[in-house]
């Protein structure tokens, strides 16, 4: 491979890493508004800069798909040729392990603030935890075993659905690569996890062990999977008008959005169509143009951004615990601090890099 192609395809992946440093920056804002509003859909006037902000803070939640997404693509990219030559058992540790000992931590932690919670009187909703579900809680197999933030129903340690879910993704797609050594059965096999997802959407039951399959976790990870193979084998000139047209179409989506509303196009449904074109239009076409369309590809390898998305996996790990904290001292001291205000909410949101800067360089992220 020539130097020119070296360079090229480290901005590309550069590009990349810069749009998971966005998307990391969205998710720690709506948990932040899940965590201190406590019911989005009624109080999005109270969200910090209000009236401008209110559908970043609502469909912020849609990054998470965009993780998934780019986790497939690279998983894709990096294992699609090496998959037959791996072991389930080789395989399996090196995916495991790398998640293990943060997410032992992370439920401990999530765990404390559970107990703290209830101690203070913060309404934390807990389903009764018993020794088998606490047990494979740490062995990331999520028991959804306990909820907080009832209007919300998001769980204390929503980190842990993302890692669960992301690690059955990974098992699938090695099942994936060993049978699909043909590039048609394979392609035919990342379709039918496509297909499965959408059928599995919003129908998985909230109980133990069933919160894993999550078909919103799916989707895009084998959406990103099949990217990975049209971004090696498409010509260049067809990959740059495709990613072209997919943008223009995106833009002219979000502008009618902007103008029109999906409530008002589909009534009651529209935030649930807004997810689901995300999930299946508007976040891969947002990565093919991060990869093949030079401009933003420049924008997204700016250095801050590539920075923010190298730390990203450790901000996912501590910004929830975090915030839960400072909710738990306030209340505990009386402070009465505003956390809806813009400086504390700007303060708040910059904490989280420090404390992840230190997560990553201990010997848990190792």
């Amino acid at each position: 491979m020539t130097q020119q192609k070296l360079t090229e395809k480290k901005t590309c992946f550069d590009s990349i890493t810069g749009l998971r440093g966005i998307a990391c920056l969205c998710i720690v804002c709506y948990h932040f508004y899940c965590l201190y509003i406590d019911d989005p859909g009624l109080s999005r006037d109270l969200a910090p800069w209000y009236p401008g902000s209110k559908y970043f803070f609502e469909y912020s939640k849609n990054a998470a798909e965009m993780f998934f997404l780019i986790s497939g693509f690279l998983i894709a990219w990096h294992y699609r040729n090496q998959i037959g030559k791996l072991s389930f058992g080789t395989f399996f540790r090196q995916r495991y392990g790398k998640l293990i000992g943060a997410s032992v931590f992370v439920n401990l932690w999530a765990l404390v603030n559970v107990w703290l919670m209830t101690e203070v009187g913060m309404g934390a909703e807990t389903v009764p935890v018993t020794v088998p579900r606490f047990l494979l809680s740490l062995l990331m197999i999520n028991t959804g075993w306990f909820t907080s933030y009832a209007r919300t129903g998001l769980p204390v340690c929503s980190t842990m659905w993302y890692i669960d879910v992301l690690l059955l993704c990974y098992m699938l797609y090695y099942a994936v690569g060993r049978i699909g050594k043909d590039r048609r059965v394979y392609i035919a096999l990342c379709a039918g996890m496509v297909l499965l997802g959408w059928i599995c959407l919003d129908h998985t039951p909230r109980m133990p062990f069933l919160w894993s399959f999550d078909g919103r976790g799916y989707v895009p990870f084998f959406l990103g999977v099949l990217l990975s193979e049209f971004q090696r084998t498409a010509a260049e000139k067809r990959k740059r008008l495709i990613s072209l047209l997919w943008g223009a179409g995106i833009a002219a989506f979000f502008l009618l959005h902007s103008i029109v509303g999906f409530e008002r196009v589909f009534g009651p449904f529209g935030t649930k169509s807004y997810i689901r074109y995300f999930e299946f239009a508007a976040a891969p076409g947002i990565l093919l143009c991060a990869l093949n369309l030079k401009p933003i590809r420049e924008a997204l390898s700016w250095r801050p951004l590539v920075w923010l998305g190298g730390l990203s996996a450790s901000i996912y790990y501590v910004h929830n615990g975090l915030m839960e904290d400072y909710k738990i001292v306030n209340t505990i001291t009386g402070a009465k601090i505003d956390f809806l205000s813009e400086p504390v909410f700007l303060l708040v949101i910059a904490s989280v890099i420090p404390f992840a800067v230190l997560f990553q360089r201990s010997r848990l992220m190792k």
